[in-house]
């Protein structure tokens, strides 16, 4: 929040362009366009669909694909959505039951997943965290997770989490920022979202993944 920026600022433009900052998961990747109706709602294309479509951004088609195996540090600055969907579909069924269990709307859960690793089974930060929802060893043992990277486990114990922490934060914005900063911090910072620049971009990068999410499952 920069100490004081608002939700409405990780409504803003700013979190829309973090959609495609880089594209890491495709050897080639497309332009996006946007389009907000009448009520606010707004709507994503990789092409320009009708007149009301504008350009949000043009993406970089040079940019290397990243490896997320070994992270030496994470970067949501560098997270995208996946281009291919092949990864989304498959692990789709497995989120589907995991939202309806713990009451999560299934295009946040999606959101977490592709803001922690893009649907990368295998990925490790240098923190140690492991798997699609970047369990920490603690958070693991915590949910009984016996392989952090059992995609049903993984999912399912990242779920349960986050219903958890909507219980107590009651908004998603709150649940994204504890989810990555912790539950302490949160209740630190007096139940807003801390001032640290990597859980203020990983909350935008969280809201503005749910919002594409909801028009595009």
């Amino acid at each position: 929040m920069r100490r004081s920026l608002s939700m409405r600022v990780f409504r803003s433009l700013f979190g829309f362009v973090a959609l495609i900052l880089s594209g890491l998961f495709a050897a080639s990747h497309a332009d996006i366009y946007m389009y907000t109706d009448k009520n606010g709602n707004k709507y994503f294309s990789e092409r320009k669909e009708n007149e009301n479509y504008t350009l949000l951004l043009r993406s970089d088609t040079n940019k290397k694909p990243h490896s997320f195996r070994n992270w030496k540090a994470k970067s949501y600055t560098n997270i995208s959505i996946p281009r291919d969907k092949t990864l989304q579909r498959k692990y789709h069924p497995i989120i589907l039951k995991a939202a309806e269990k713990n009451q999560l709307d299934p295009a946040f859960l999606h959101a977490v997943i592709t803001a922690e690793s893009a649907y990368q089974r295998y990925a490790v930060s240098s923190a140690g965290a492991q798997g699609l929802m970047q369990l920490m060893p603690e958070t693991a043992k915590r949910f009984s997770v016996t392989d952090s990277f059992d995609p049903i486990q993984n999912i399912y114990a990242g779920a349960l989490y986050l219903k958890i922490l909507l219980k107590e934060f009651k908004t998603r914005e709150l649940a994204a920022a504890a989810y990555n900063a912790g539950e302490g911090a949160v209740r630190r910072y007096k139940r807003q979202i801390p001032p640290y620049p990597e859980t203020q971009k990983y909350v935008s990068k969280v809201l503005t993944f749910y919002q594409y999410y909801q028009h595009n499952l």
